[in-house]
Formats: structure tokens, C-alpha cells, sequence
């Protein structure tokens, strides 16, 4: 799921079969048979991480086919699947929503280094207070979620959006992860707040999906501490929000090397220690805080000093 996956689907069987018919109706001879073999390869379509909303209003993410190939076009086609009644409507899985208001066009969209700016019709201005601080994070983590994009510059008709366009919030310029998703505030002093963005687990039916909770709160400890610690925690402050990281799970030590974060636990994070496998969801739900949190592109996991490969 972290990596985009490209399958394809060669339609080999039936042609064998088709030549082996052939070779034993027609015996070899002097004359030698010439068939020509036609395969063709078919390309399914890659799949993106896009940000929609999920039944508990949740900013999730999700992953979903896309046409397109270039990034621009990517970005253009990810942010579709979140205009409600827009071209990609009917692809969007159920239990889940999009959430940008009907009617809104993306005018443009530019990429200059690690910036993209993306200007949107007056459209977008119809949307509650209720759902506005949702509609920019969900904008700003799909737009972000690709390697080489780190800031967004959203506007609206060529003008910078700086406030929500209900509660007159003001927003940072530029808008990156720092902006947080699904903020959850914990904290006694406005002073010396800290964010930490944990990613969880949920279900819809039989499709797993993963959840980014922005903690605000005075935590003062190093993030990957605070990562552990919540994802193991017995008690999930919503109870529709779920971690399957074994409560007995201790991270031993943790180094970052050039852009990897080497992770060391003891064996209570496997899920078996006959099978010595860590479980997908545990791996995944860490690897993506990780990297929400950290300046690194891969998560390693160690026991014992030996790498873990699922």
C-alpha cells in the first residue's frame, strides 16, 4: 500500500494453448510452421493516496486508481475526488465522501521545485464552518502526500486564501503537514505546544483504511517516543479509532541515517514469535507517522539487531 504498485496482465495462457493445438494438428514437416506470437501487455492504472472524509467525518486516507502519469495531471486528478458531484464522483468508495463544495473548479494548477499552487473557482468560499478546517487539510495532506511536493499554496480566482472563509481563521502561508489533520487539542498552556500526527487503523467493511490524528498538546518528548507510546496505549481516545501494536511493545532505541529511521523494538512486536512477523497495520500504522513526523522516505525495524522483513 506505501508503494505504488504496477501489475500487469499478460494474456498468455490462452495463446499457448492456442500453439500447442496447432503443433500437434500439424505434424512437423519440411516445411516449418512460422506463427507469429501478438502479446499484448495492458497497464491497470497506478494508484495515489487521496485524503476523503469517512462516515465519522474523518480526514482518511484513502488509495484509489488514477489515469494519469504526469504530476501535475496526478495532482489535478487527486484533488477531483474530493469536489462533491465533480468527474470522479462516482469513484469514490463507499462510506467515504468528498468535500470540496459542488460547483468548484480547479482553475489552474502550477509546480515550481517542491511548491504547488493550486487556484480554485469562488465555488469552494460555499463551504461550512463546520467542514472548512477539514476541507484545507484534506487539500493540503492529498496535495502533499507525493515525494516531491511539500508546500501548497491555495487560491481562489488568483487570490490567496488567507483565512477560512467562515470563521476568518487565518491560515499559514504556505500551508504544509504542519497544519495538521484532524486535530485533536490536549493541552494547559498555549505556550510551548507541540504537534504529533499518529496514524490509525480503521475498517469499512472489509476495506482497511488508515486515519491521521493531529496531536496539540505540551509534549515535550521526542516524537517517536510519543508515537509508540500512543499506538500501544490500551485506551484510544475514540473508540472507533484502533491500534493493533502490542501494549508489551517496547522501542529499545532509534537512530535516522541520511533519510532512513532505523527503529529497534523487543520481540513483543511481533505478531507471533513462531512466525517472528509484524503484523501489516502495525507496520504501516508506524511507518506512516513516521514519516508524517520526520524527514525520512523508509522506516527499517530491528530485533534483536536483525532487520525484519515482511
Amino acid at each position: 500500500m506505501l508503494k505504488k504498485l504496477g501489475l500487469r496482465k499478460l494474456a498468455v495462457t490462452t495463446s499457448a494453448l492456442f500453439i500447442i493445438g496447432l503443433i500437434y494438428l500439424f505434424p512437423s514437416s519440411s516445411n516449418e510452421l512460422s506463427i507469429e506470437k501478438n502479446i499484448t501487455y495492458i497497464e491497470p492504472d497506478e494508484t495515489y493516496e487521496v485524503y476523503l472524509v469517512d462516515k465519522d467525518d474523518y480526514v482518511s486516507m484513502v488509495t484509489l486508481p488514477l489515469n494519469s502519469t504526469e504530476l501535475i495531471d496526478i495532482l489535478k486528478e487527486k484533488i477531483e475526488f474530493l469536489i462533491i458531484d465533480g468527474e470522479k464522483q462516482g469513484e469514490v468508495p463507499n462510506g467515504f465522501k468528498p468535500i470540496i463544495p459542488e460547483g468548484t473548479k480547479i482553475l489552474d494548477l502550477k509546480i515550481e521545485e517542491d511548491i504547488v499552487t493550486i487556484n480554485f473557482s469562488e465555488n469552494i468560499k460555499n463551504i461550512s464552518q463546520e467542514y472548512e478546517e477539514r476541507m484545507i487539510e484534506a487539500i493540503v495532506y492529498t496535495l502533499t502526500n507525493e515525494s516531491n511536493i511539500e508546500k501548497v499554496y491555495i487560491k481562489v480566482n488568483g487570490e490567496t486564501l488567507e483565512r477560512l472563509p467562515n470563521s476568518n481563521k487565518l491560515l499559514p502561508i504556505p500551508l504544509d503537514r504542519s497544519y495538521g489533520v484532524n486535530k485533536f487539542y490536549d493541552f494547559n498552556n498555549l505556550y510551548g505546544s507541540t504537534k504529533t500526527t499518529v496514524y490509525y487503523v480503521t475498517n469499512n467493511g472489509d476495506m482497511t483504511y488508515y486515519i491521521p490524528v493531529t496531536k496539540v498538546n505540551n509534549d515535550e518528548r521526542e516524537k517517536i517516543t510519543i508515537i509508540i507510546d500512543e499506538l500501544k496505549s490500551n485506551v484510544i481516545y475514540q473508540s472507533n479509532l484502533s491500534s493493533y501494536l502490542n501494549a508489551n511493545a517496547e522501542l529499545e532505541e532509534y537512530e535516522i541515517i541520511e533519510d532512513t529511521m532505523h527503529l529497534s523494538f523487543n520481540d513483543k512486536i511481533f505478531d507471533s514469535l513462531i512466525n517472528q512477523n509484524i503484523l501489516e497495520e502495525v507496520e504501516y500504522s508506524i511507518s506512516l507517522s513516521v514519516k508524517d513526523n520526520y524527514d525520512v522516505n523508509e522506516v527499517i525495524f530491528y530485533v534483536d539487531d536483525n532487520v525484519i522483513i515482511n
